[in-house]
């Protein structure tokens, strides 16, 4: 057996005219083809891989993941719980581009606080993968979405 990599991560959106926007206008993704599935949903190519998305029939929730981080009490992060990721060369690029569209950045270069343990040690392990920190934003639905720079 070998796994070779992602072809596509499945997001749930509850606004397709929304998600077609902030995919489409605002991320700049091209619109792929979707085969005729007798549900509705939008697919994007990104790179090599592919976005696709499933417009839901109800209201999605949008639940914080709580940890415990070593033997404190329970927090919760807006993000860093479950999401896509996306690698992008131009971070101040984008980040220009999302302010633009008045898109929330719930946490990135410009919009960090380094007051607490866990943000200070997130912002360090980040400069070691990645060599920069990334950005996280919510689409439209509430999917959280991480912009690695790359």
């Amino acid at each position: 057996m070998n796994i070779s990599g992602i072809h596509h991560v499945t997001l749930l959106i509850d606004d397709e005219e929304q998600a077609a926007w902030f995919y489409g206008e605002v991320l700049g993704l091209p619109e792929k083809p979707r085969p005729s599935f007798k549900f509705p949903g939008l697919f994007y190519h990104c790179g090599n891989q592919e976005i696709h998305l499933i417009l839901t029939s109800r209201p999605l929730t949008r639940e914080d993941l709580y940890i415990q981080v070593d033997e404190s009490a329970e927090i919760t992060r807006r993000h860093i719980h479950r999401h896509a990721a996306f690698l992008v060369s131009e971070l101040d690029e984008l980040e220009e581009r999302l302010d633009e569209h008045d898109i929330e950045i719930l946490f990135g270069p410009n919009h960090h606080g380094t007051e607490d343990e866990l943000s200070r040690n997130m912002i360090e392990s980040w400069m070691k993968m990645y060599s920069g920190i990334p950005i996280f934003v919510n689409d439209p639905t509430g999917n959280l979405i991480e912009f690695v720079p790359g």
